[in-house]
């Protein structure tokens, strides 16, 4: 699913077009064979940058299209080519303001730490990223000031393909970086978790809600702990997460994720706005056979 330069190409020649561009024009323009440029036009479709209107195509009406249009608008004169293609946009869609390490980029994206560093390198060179030092490690943050429509549509691109993992009378609640996680008031073919994977390990819960990942596969403990910590937004499922973590606290207690130090909080007595007190998790622990 990544973007080849050639993919870029063919989607610059398209957005700069004044109307629907026929193949041929692509044929003449990037000098391909016709069946390069039509696997290309099939993979730009599948996108959700492109569509096609009889023999001719032009950029769709997706968010990742528009999101494109005005990032070549805006930058096309900037080599696009090199700053979007092969797994750069996975990269882009995790770079943000606050300032991260290598090894933190390597964790998120799954991608080599070779591999990284080399398109940081070139984002250096393009102005995308800022570099900061923090003792012996380089921290890297995304340039906001010149490149905000890069990061527009990286954003845009990967929610969509994110999007249609999701069935359509679902709400998407997070993607990573080969699942989605989400939420649906009716059954779903897929595998459950969060608080609706809470039941297997001796948490009965009530709820209006089923919550959901794909694709389909067997979860850690972990998993669906971190699945229930990104839902979690209610105060009620705050508490739904401190009891599990009670619970399973053996397995649990290495986790890294933001809600671990509030979490960790509560449970030495800390009263922390829009979560539990520890009188409400004393409440409800004799009930799961839990100790604090």
């Amino acid at each position: 699913m990544h973007l080849s330069k050639n993919d870029i190409r063919t989607l610059a020649l398209i957005a700069s077009s004044e109307g629907p561009v026929n193949p041929h024009i692509l044929l003449k323009e990037l000098g391909f064979k016709r069946e390069t440029v039509s696997r290309l036009l099939t993979h730009l479709e599948e996108q959700g940058l492109i569509e096609r209107r009889g023999r001719e195509v032009i950029l769709a009406g997706t968010p990742p299209a528009e999101a494109f249009k005005k990032l070549y608008y805006s930058h096309r004169a900037s080599p696009l080519q090199k700053a979007l293609s092969l797994r750069r946009v996975e990269l882009l869609a995790r770079l943000d303001q606050i300032p991260k390490s290598l090894e933190a980029l390597a964790e998120e994206t799954g991608m080599p730490s070779d591999t990284l560093y080399g398109y940081l390198k070139g984002f250096l060179r393009q102005g995308v990223v800022k570099r900061s030092k923090e003792g012996k490690a380089y921290l890297y943050s995304f340039n906001y000031i010149l490149w905000s429509e890069l990061k527009d549509f990286a954003a845009a691109l990967m929610e969509y393909r994110a999007l249609r993992l999701v069935p359509r009378d679902a709400l998407l609640i997070k993607s990573y970086r080969s699942s989605v996680l989400f939420k649906s008031i009716r059954l779903q073919d897929a595998t459950p978790t969060s608080f609706s994977a809470y039941e297997d390990y001796g948490i009965e819960l009530d709820l209006r809600d089923n919550y959901y990942t794909l694709p389909e596969r067997k979860l850690s403990v972990q998993e669906v702990f971190i699945h229930s910590l990104d839902s979690a937004g209610e105060l009620s499922q705050k508490l739904f997460c401190i009891l599990f973590y009670l619970k399973n606290r053996d397995k649990l207690e290495d986790i890294d994720h933001p809600m671990m130090k509030n979490l960790k909080a509560v449970l030495q007595g800390e009263r922390i706005k829009g979560y539990p007190t520890l009188e409400d998790i004393e409440d409800r622990t004799d009930l799961y056979e839990i100790k604090l």
